[in-house]
Protein backbone atom coordinates (compact mmCIF):
# COMPACT_ATOMS: atom_id res chain seq x y z
CA UNK A 1 0.00 0.00 0.00
CA UNK A 2 1.74 1.45 -1.29
CA UNK A 3 0.05 0.02 1.96
CA UNK A 4 1.78 -3.07 3.08
CA UNK A 5 -0.01 -5.73 5.66
CA UNK A 6 2.95 -5.51 7.21
CA UNK A 7 0.84 -5.76 7.22
CA UNK A 8 -1.79 -3.45 7.74
CA UNK A 9 -1.76 -0.97 10.82
CA UNK A 10 -4.82 1.25 10.83
CA UNK A 11 -3.71 4.03 8.69
CA UNK A 12 -6.48 6.44 10.33
CA UNK A 13 -7.54 9.38 8.28
CA UNK A 14 -10.08 12.29 9.30
CA UNK A 15 -13.19 12.55 6.75
CA UNK A 16 -15.53 15.53 6.70
CA UNK A 17 -18.21 15.25 9.50
CA UNK A 18 -20.60 12.66 8.92
CA UNK A 19 -24.32 12.93 9.01
CA UNK A 20 -26.34 12.53 12.61
CA UNK A 21 -27.99 9.34 12.63
CA UNK A 22 -30.92 8.63 10.96
CA UNK A 23 -34.01 6.75 10.83
CA UNK A 24 -33.06 3.49 8.22
CA UNK A 25 -36.71 3.56 7.05
CA UNK A 26 -36.55 6.97 5.97
CA UNK A 27 -33.32 6.74 4.02
CA UNK A 28 -34.45 3.34 2.47
CA UNK A 29 -37.45 5.72 1.53
CA UNK A 30 -35.41 8.51 -0.30
CA UNK A 31 -33.37 5.37 -1.97
CA UNK A 32 -36.27 3.62 -3.14
CA UNK A 33 -37.85 7.35 -4.85
CA UNK A 34 -34.36 7.88 -6.48
CA UNK A 35 -34.21 4.27 -8.08
CA UNK A 36 -38.04 4.93 -9.11
CA UNK A 37 -36.23 7.72 -10.87
CA UNK A 38 -33.65 6.41 -12.68
CA UNK A 39 -36.50 3.59 -14.06
CA UNK A 40 -38.40 6.70 -15.14
CA UNK A 41 -37.69 6.93 -19.45
CA UNK A 42 -37.53 10.35 -19.37
CA UNK A 43 -35.49 11.07 -16.41
CA UNK A 44 -33.23 7.81 -16.57
CA UNK A 45 -31.11 9.42 -19.83
CA UNK A 46 -29.79 12.60 -16.69
CA UNK A 47 -26.68 12.28 -15.84
CA UNK A 48 -28.17 14.35 -12.74
CA UNK A 49 -31.11 11.61 -12.07
CA UNK A 50 -28.17 9.16 -11.44
CA UNK A 51 -26.15 11.59 -9.23
CA UNK A 52 -28.61 12.16 -7.14
CA UNK A 53 -29.16 8.37 -6.59
CA UNK A 54 -25.26 7.72 -5.93
CA UNK A 55 -25.23 10.44 -3.34
CA UNK A 56 -28.54 9.09 -1.57
CA UNK A 57 -26.71 5.65 -1.35
CA UNK A 58 -23.65 8.15 0.55
CA UNK A 59 -26.43 9.11 2.57
CA UNK A 60 -27.37 5.62 3.63
CA UNK A 61 -23.34 4.97 4.49
CA UNK A 62 -22.78 8.02 6.65
CA UNK A 63 -25.93 8.39 8.25
CA UNK A 64 -24.26 4.67 9.77
CA UNK A 65 -21.11 6.62 11.25
CA UNK A 66 -22.62 8.95 13.61
CA UNK A 67 -21.39 11.95 14.36
CA UNK A 68 -18.19 11.38 16.62
CA UNK A 69 -15.02 12.53 14.61
CA UNK A 70 -11.77 9.71 15.06
CA UNK A 71 -9.03 10.53 17.09
CA UNK A 72 -11.14 12.37 19.52
CA UNK A 73 -11.27 11.60 22.82
CA UNK A 74 -14.57 9.90 24.24
CA UNK A 75 -15.69 12.65 26.52
CA UNK A 76 -16.20 15.27 23.21
CA UNK A 77 -17.79 12.19 21.33
CA UNK A 78 -20.45 12.17 24.31
CA UNK A 79 -21.23 15.98 23.59
CA UNK A 80 -21.03 15.27 19.57
CA UNK A 81 -23.61 12.84 19.94
CA UNK A 82 -25.99 14.72 22.17
CA UNK A 83 -28.74 13.00 23.42
CA UNK A 84 -27.45 9.77 21.61
CA UNK A 85 -26.18 6.67 23.87
CA UNK A 86 -24.67 3.70 23.51
CA UNK A 87 -26.85 0.79 23.77
CA UNK A 88 -24.24 -1.15 25.50
CA UNK A 89 -20.62 -0.78 26.32
CA UNK A 90 -18.05 -3.49 27.14
CA UNK A 91 -13.86 -4.48 26.94
CA UNK A 92 -13.02 -6.32 24.49
CA UNK A 93 -9.81 -7.84 22.80
CA UNK A 94 -9.62 -8.02 18.81
CA UNK A 95 -6.04 -9.30 17.27
CA UNK A 96 -4.67 -9.13 20.63
CA UNK A 97 -5.54 -5.84 20.98
CA UNK A 98 -8.12 -4.26 23.21
CA UNK A 99 -10.82 -1.86 22.71
CA UNK A 100 -13.42 -0.24 24.49
CA UNK A 101 -16.27 -0.96 21.88
CA UNK A 102 -19.88 1.28 22.84
CA UNK A 103 -22.76 0.01 20.04
CA UNK A 104 -25.88 2.03 18.90
CA UNK A 105 -28.21 1.20 16.75
CA UNK A 106 -26.16 0.91 13.69
CA UNK A 107 -22.85 1.34 13.97
CA UNK A 108 -20.21 0.34 16.70
CA UNK A 109 -17.31 2.82 17.94
CA UNK A 110 -14.18 1.42 19.45
CA UNK A 111 -11.89 3.41 21.47
CA UNK A 112 -7.87 3.01 22.60
CA UNK A 113 -6.61 4.92 25.50
CA UNK A 114 -10.25 6.24 25.16
CA UNK A 115 -9.74 8.06 22.27
CA UNK A 116 -12.07 7.19 19.47
CA UNK A 117 -10.22 4.78 17.09
CA UNK A 118 -12.66 3.00 14.49
CA UNK A 119 -16.33 3.46 13.90
CA UNK A 120 -17.91 0.51 12.38
CA UNK A 121 -21.28 0.26 10.59
CA UNK A 122 -23.53 -2.37 11.81
CA UNK A 123 -26.32 -1.97 9.96
CA UNK A 124 -27.35 0.22 6.94
CA UNK A 125 -30.74 1.16 4.83
CA UNK A 126 -29.59 -0.75 1.65
CA UNK A 127 -27.02 -3.56 1.55
CA UNK A 128 -23.37 -2.46 0.50
CA UNK A 129 -24.90 1.76 -0.25
CA UNK A 130 -21.08 2.28 -0.76
CA UNK A 131 -20.45 -0.26 -3.92
CA UNK A 132 -23.85 0.83 -5.27
CA UNK A 133 -23.02 4.47 -5.04
CA UNK A 134 -20.18 4.02 -7.16
CA UNK A 135 -22.45 1.93 -9.82
CA UNK A 136 -24.75 5.05 -10.17
CA UNK A 137 -21.66 7.34 -10.36
CA UNK A 138 -20.36 5.03 -13.02
CA UNK A 139 -23.77 5.45 -15.14
CA UNK A 140 -24.07 8.94 -14.92
CA UNK A 141 -20.18 9.14 -16.10
CA UNK A 142 -21.61 7.06 -19.49
CA UNK A 143 -24.58 9.81 -19.90
CA UNK A 144 -22.50 12.95 -19.28
CA UNK A 145 -21.56 13.38 -23.01
CA UNK A 146 -20.14 16.96 -22.69
CA UNK A 147 -18.04 15.95 -19.49
CA UNK A 148 -20.19 18.84 -17.46
CA UNK A 149 -19.96 16.47 -14.36
CA UNK A 150 -16.81 15.36 -14.20
CA UNK A 151 -15.22 17.23 -11.66
CA UNK A 152 -18.58 16.48 -9.67
CA UNK A 153 -18.55 13.04 -10.07
CA UNK A 154 -14.56 12.83 -9.22
CA UNK A 155 -15.20 14.53 -5.80
CA UNK A 156 -17.78 11.69 -4.96
CA UNK A 157 -16.06 8.56 -5.76
CA UNK A 158 -13.21 10.14 -4.26
CA UNK A 159 -15.31 10.04 -0.80
CA UNK A 160 -16.16 6.10 -2.09
CA UNK A 161 -12.25 5.52 -2.19
CA UNK A 162 -11.47 7.09 0.70
CA UNK A 163 -14.41 5.30 3.04
CA UNK A 164 -14.10 1.97 1.45
CA UNK A 165 -10.27 2.02 2.18
CA UNK A 166 -10.83 3.26 6.15
CA UNK A 167 -13.39 0.29 6.81
CA UNK A 168 -10.84 -2.51 4.55
CA UNK A 169 -8.70 -1.08 7.64
CA UNK A 170 -10.81 -1.43 10.89
CA UNK A 171 -12.30 -4.51 9.28
CA UNK A 172 -8.55 -6.12 8.77
CA UNK A 173 -8.19 -5.46 12.70
CA UNK A 174 -11.40 -6.60 13.87
CA UNK A 175 -10.09 -10.05 12.18
CA UNK A 176 -12.90 -9.87 9.43
CA UNK A 177 -10.79 -10.67 6.17
CA UNK A 178 -12.66 -11.50 3.89
CA UNK A 179 -14.42 -8.49 4.56
CA UNK A 180 -11.68 -6.23 4.72
CA UNK A 181 -10.59 -7.69 1.05
CA UNK A 182 -14.29 -6.93 -0.42
CA UNK A 183 -13.48 -3.44 0.69
CA UNK A 184 -9.95 -2.72 -0.28
CA UNK A 185 -11.04 -4.21 -3.82
CA UNK A 186 -13.59 -2.05 -4.09
CA UNK A 187 -11.51 0.63 -3.29
CA UNK A 188 -8.89 -0.01 -5.93
CA UNK A 189 -11.77 -0.13 -8.55
CA UNK A 190 -13.20 2.58 -7.59
CA UNK A 191 -9.95 4.15 -7.75
CA UNK A 192 -9.75 3.65 -11.24
CA UNK A 193 -12.43 6.03 -11.96
CA UNK A 194 -10.66 9.10 -13.03
CA UNK A 195 -9.51 10.43 -15.81
CA UNK A 196 -6.46 9.29 -16.51
CA UNK A 197 -6.79 6.07 -14.81
CA UNK A 198 -4.92 5.65 -11.72
CA UNK A 199 -4.61 2.58 -10.55
CA UNK A 200 -4.44 1.68 -6.81
CA UNK A 201 -1.90 -1.26 -6.89
CA UNK A 202 -1.46 -1.11 -2.99
CA UNK A 203 -5.04 -1.71 -2.16
CA UNK A 204 -5.75 -4.09 -5.08
CA UNK A 205 -2.38 -6.24 -3.67
CA UNK A 206 -3.64 -5.85 0.05
CA UNK A 207 -7.13 -7.46 -1.30
CA UNK A 208 -5.35 -10.29 -2.97
CA UNK A 209 -3.28 -11.37 -0.06
CA UNK A 210 -6.61 -11.12 2.54
CA UNK A 211 -8.61 -12.86 0.05
CA UNK A 212 -5.62 -15.91 0.15
CA UNK A 213 -5.11 -15.50 3.99
CA UNK A 214 -9.06 -16.20 4.22
CA UNK A 215 -9.31 -18.68 1.91
CA UNK A 216 -10.58 -17.30 -1.25
CA UNK A 217 -8.15 -18.58 -4.03
CA UNK A 218 -9.66 -17.35 -7.21
CA UNK A 219 -10.86 -13.98 -5.44
CA UNK A 220 -6.90 -13.49 -4.09
CA UNK A 221 -5.40 -14.60 -8.24
CA UNK A 222 -8.24 -11.94 -9.64
CA UNK A 223 -6.85 -9.30 -7.53
CA UNK A 224 -3.12 -10.52 -7.94
CA UNK A 225 -3.57 -11.07 -11.72
CA UNK A 226 -4.91 -7.34 -11.33
CA UNK A 227 -1.83 -6.26 -10.57
CA UNK A 228 0.22 -7.63 -12.84
CA UNK A 229 -2.01 -6.13 -15.86
CA UNK A 230 -1.58 -2.50 -14.53
CA UNK A 231 2.27 -3.02 -14.01
CA UNK A 232 1.94 -3.00 -10.19
CA UNK A 233 4.30 -5.82 -8.75
CA UNK A 234 4.51 -4.62 -5.26
CA UNK A 235 8.43 -4.49 -3.61
CA UNK A 236 10.63 -6.86 -5.36
CA UNK A 237 8.20 -8.05 -7.27
CA UNK A 238 6.18 -9.91 -4.11
CA UNK A 239 3.07 -10.09 -6.54
CA UNK A 240 4.46 -12.96 -8.45
CA UNK A 241 5.35 -14.77 -5.37
CA UNK A 242 1.71 -14.37 -4.12
CA UNK A 243 0.76 -15.64 -7.16
CA UNK A 244 3.12 -18.78 -7.33
CA UNK A 245 1.80 -19.28 -3.73
CA UNK A 246 -1.76 -19.46 -4.78
CA UNK A 247 -0.93 -22.04 -7.58
CA UNK A 248 0.72 -23.34 -5.67
CA UNK A 249 -2.20 -24.50 -3.08
CA UNK A 250 -4.31 -25.02 -6.17
CA UNK A 251 -1.98 -27.83 -6.81
CA UNK A 252 -0.92 -26.08 -10.72
CA UNK A 253 2.73 -26.99 -10.57
CA UNK A 254 3.14 -25.72 -13.86
CA UNK A 255 1.68 -21.97 -12.92
CA UNK A 256 3.64 -22.17 -9.83
CA UNK A 257 7.13 -22.13 -11.58
CA UNK A 258 5.93 -19.62 -14.15
CA UNK A 259 4.95 -17.05 -12.38
CA UNK A 260 8.42 -16.94 -10.45
CA UNK A 261 9.83 -17.21 -13.29
CA UNK A 262 7.95 -14.18 -14.35
CA UNK A 263 9.01 -12.96 -11.18
CA UNK A 264 12.62 -13.47 -11.61
CA UNK A 265 13.71 -12.14 -14.97
CA UNK A 266 12.01 -8.87 -13.70
CA UNK A 267 13.53 -8.70 -10.00
CA UNK A 268 16.28 -11.10 -10.15
CA UNK A 269 17.50 -9.88 -6.38
CA UNK A 270 14.30 -10.91 -5.11
CA UNK A 271 15.33 -13.25 -1.77
CA UNK A 272 11.51 -14.47 -1.86
CA UNK A 273 11.50 -15.65 -5.15
CA UNK A 274 14.92 -17.14 -5.43
CA UNK A 275 13.76 -18.92 -2.26
CA UNK A 276 10.54 -19.97 -3.73
CA UNK A 277 12.52 -21.10 -7.22
CA UNK A 278 14.63 -23.59 -5.00
CA UNK A 279 12.02 -24.77 -3.16
CA UNK A 280 9.89 -25.26 -6.35
CA UNK A 281 12.54 -26.66 -8.10
CA UNK A 282 13.37 -29.28 -5.29
CA UNK A 283 10.04 -30.20 -4.39
CA UNK A 284 9.60 -31.12 -8.27
CA UNK A 285 12.56 -33.14 -7.89
CA UNK A 286 14.30 -31.25 -10.45
CA UNK A 287 17.80 -29.45 -10.36
CA UNK A 288 17.86 -25.93 -8.56
CA UNK A 289 20.81 -24.94 -10.75
CA UNK A 290 18.29 -24.26 -13.34
CA UNK A 291 17.86 -20.75 -11.71
CA UNK A 292 21.26 -20.06 -13.08
CA UNK A 293 20.22 -20.76 -16.88
CA UNK A 294 17.52 -17.67 -15.63
CA UNK A 295 20.24 -15.49 -13.81
CA UNK A 296 22.91 -15.97 -16.72
CA UNK A 297 20.03 -14.50 -19.16
CA UNK A 298 20.15 -11.54 -16.87
CA UNK A 299 23.81 -10.91 -17.17
CA UNK A 300 23.95 -11.23 -20.94
CA UNK A 301 21.49 -8.49 -20.52
CA UNK A 302 22.85 -6.38 -17.72
CA UNK A 303 26.49 -7.65 -17.53
CA UNK A 304 27.52 -4.65 -15.39
CA UNK A 305 25.06 -4.88 -13.01
CA UNK A 306 26.68 -6.14 -9.30
CA UNK A 307 23.18 -7.15 -8.04
CA UNK A 308 23.43 -10.21 -10.46
CA UNK A 309 26.43 -11.50 -9.11
CA UNK A 310 25.48 -10.97 -5.59
CA UNK A 311 22.18 -12.80 -6.01
CA UNK A 312 24.17 -15.79 -7.51
CA UNK A 313 25.94 -15.95 -4.39
CA UNK A 314 22.80 -16.15 -2.64
CA UNK A 315 21.92 -18.99 -4.62
CA UNK A 316 24.70 -21.07 -3.93
CA UNK A 317 24.62 -20.14 -0.20
CA UNK A 318 21.25 -21.81 -0.44
CA UNK A 319 22.28 -24.57 -1.62
CA UNK A 320 25.09 -24.72 1.07
CA UNK A 321 28.03 -23.81 -2.12
CA UNK A 322 29.52 -21.66 0.58
CA UNK A 323 33.28 -21.38 -2.08
CA UNK A 324 31.01 -20.68 -4.99
CA UNK A 325 28.91 -18.06 -2.81
CA UNK A 326 31.85 -16.31 -1.80
CA UNK A 327 33.54 -16.26 -4.99
CA UNK A 328 30.50 -14.45 -6.88
CA UNK A 329 30.00 -12.42 -3.55
CA UNK A 330 33.37 -11.17 -4.25
CA UNK A 331 32.72 -10.94 -7.97
CA UNK A 332 30.08 -8.60 -7.31
CA UNK A 333 32.14 -6.01 -5.60
CA UNK A 334 34.78 -6.55 -8.14
CA UNK A 335 32.58 -5.48 -11.21
CA UNK A 336 31.02 -2.20 -8.83
CA UNK A 337 33.54 -1.33 -5.94
CA UNK A 338 31.42 0.87 -4.92
CA UNK A 339 28.54 -1.96 -3.69
CA UNK A 340 28.44 -2.75 -0.47
CA UNK A 341 25.93 -6.27 -0.57
CA UNK A 342 28.36 -8.38 -1.88
CA UNK A 343 31.03 -7.93 1.20
CA UNK A 344 27.36 -8.12 2.86
CA UNK A 345 26.38 -11.25 2.02
CA UNK A 346 29.83 -12.64 2.24
CA UNK A 347 29.61 -11.41 5.87
CA UNK A 348 26.43 -12.85 6.33
CA UNK A 349 27.73 -16.74 4.96
CA UNK A 350 30.65 -16.24 7.06
CA UNK A 351 28.40 -15.50 10.40
CA UNK A 352 25.46 -17.81 9.61
CA UNK A 353 27.78 -20.45 9.36
CA UNK A 354 29.32 -19.91 12.30
CA UNK A 355 26.21 -20.00 13.97
CA UNK A 356 25.52 -23.01 12.60
CA UNK A 357 28.63 -24.52 14.42
CA UNK A 358 27.99 -22.89 17.65
CA UNK A 359 24.87 -24.82 17.79
CA UNK A 360 25.81 -27.71 16.89
CA UNK A 361 28.60 -27.54 19.69
CA UNK A 362 26.27 -27.03 22.18
CA UNK A 363 24.22 -30.10 21.10
CA UNK A 364 26.92 -32.28 20.55
CA UNK A 365 27.02 -34.98 23.20
CA UNK A 366 30.75 -36.56 22.39
CA UNK A 367 33.44 -34.10 23.44
CA UNK A 368 35.55 -34.59 20.36
CA UNK A 369 32.18 -33.27 18.31
CA UNK A 370 32.00 -30.27 20.58
CA UNK A 371 35.67 -29.81 20.27
CA UNK A 372 35.50 -29.76 16.46
CA UNK A 373 32.58 -27.65 16.08
CA UNK A 374 33.73 -25.03 18.71
CA UNK A 375 36.99 -24.56 16.83
CA UNK A 376 35.11 -24.38 13.26
CA UNK A 377 33.15 -21.47 14.87
CA UNK A 378 35.99 -19.96 16.41
CA UNK A 379 37.92 -20.13 13.13
CA UNK A 380 35.14 -18.84 11.13
CA UNK A 381 33.50 -15.90 12.89
CA UNK A 382 36.39 -13.74 12.92
CA UNK A 383 36.44 -13.95 8.97
CA UNK A 384 33.24 -12.43 8.65
CA UNK A 385 35.10 -9.12 10.35
CA UNK A 386 37.01 -8.04 7.47
CA UNK A 387 33.99 -7.92 4.65
CA UNK A 388 31.56 -6.40 7.38
CA UNK A 389 33.76 -3.48 7.86
CA UNK A 390 34.53 -3.63 4.25
CA UNK A 391 30.45 -3.36 3.71
CA UNK A 392 30.24 -0.89 6.91
CA UNK A 393 32.39 1.81 4.90
CA UNK A 394 30.71 1.40 1.52
CA UNK A 395 27.32 1.87 3.38
CA UNK A 396 27.98 5.67 4.69
CA UNK A 397 25.11 6.96 2.81
CA UNK A 398 22.46 4.53 3.65
CA UNK A 399 22.40 4.53 7.41
CA UNK A 400 19.82 1.49 7.43
CA UNK A 401 21.94 -0.81 6.20
CA UNK A 402 25.24 0.73 7.86
CA UNK A 403 23.32 0.47 11.54
CA UNK A 404 22.47 -3.75 10.42
CA UNK A 405 26.26 -3.92 9.62
CA UNK A 406 27.13 -2.26 12.65
CA UNK A 407 25.05 -4.49 14.63
CA UNK A 408 26.67 -7.49 12.86
CA UNK A 409 30.09 -6.52 13.81
CA UNK A 410 29.53 -5.24 17.65
CA UNK A 411 28.17 -8.88 18.12
CA UNK A 412 30.87 -10.60 16.50
CA UNK A 413 33.89 -8.27 18.61
CA UNK A 414 31.90 -8.82 21.51
CA UNK A 415 31.79 -12.28 21.51
CA UNK A 416 35.61 -12.26 21.49
CA UNK A 417 36.34 -9.22 23.41
CA UNK A 418 37.77 -10.74 26.04
CA UNK A 419 40.34 -12.54 24.34
CA UNK A 420 42.29 -9.11 23.58
CA UNK A 421 42.63 -5.33 23.21
CA UNK A 422 41.95 -5.44 19.72
CA UNK A 423 38.37 -6.96 19.71
CA UNK A 424 37.35 -5.27 22.76
CA UNK A 425 38.52 -1.61 20.65
CA UNK A 426 35.94 -3.02 17.82
CA UNK A 427 33.14 -3.71 20.28
CA UNK A 428 33.39 0.02 21.88
CA UNK A 429 33.94 1.32 18.15
CA UNK A 430 30.50 -0.01 17.45
CA UNK A 431 28.85 0.12 20.52
CA UNK A 432 29.66 3.81 20.23
CA UNK A 433 28.33 4.28 16.61
CA UNK A 434 24.85 2.51 17.12
CA UNK A 435 24.62 4.59 20.55
CA UNK A 436 25.12 7.68 18.86
CA UNK A 437 22.47 6.85 16.27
Amino acid sequence: MKKTLILLSAALMLLSMPMMAQDLAKLAKNIEKAVANTENPKKASNPDTWMKLGKEYIKAYEATLGTGLLNTPKEQIALMMGDLKPISSEMVTLEGNAYQKDSYACFDYYYRNNVLVMTVPTKSAVEDPLGKAYEAFVKARELDDKGKKTKDLAAAVKQIVDYDSQQAYFQYNLGNKAEAARLFEQAAKASSFGDPVVFDGGCMSNAGLLYAQSGDLDAAQRCFEQCLANNFYDEEGKVFAHLSDIAARKEDKAAQLNYLKQGFEKFPSSQAIIIGLINTYRAGGEDPKEIFILLDKAKVNDPNNASLYSTEGDIHKELKEDEAAIACYRKASEVDPKFPYGYVGEGLLLYERAIEYATLANEAVADADYRKYLALYEETMPKAIEPFEKAFELAADNPKLQNGVAEYLKNIYYRFSSENETYMAGYKKYNDFLKAQ
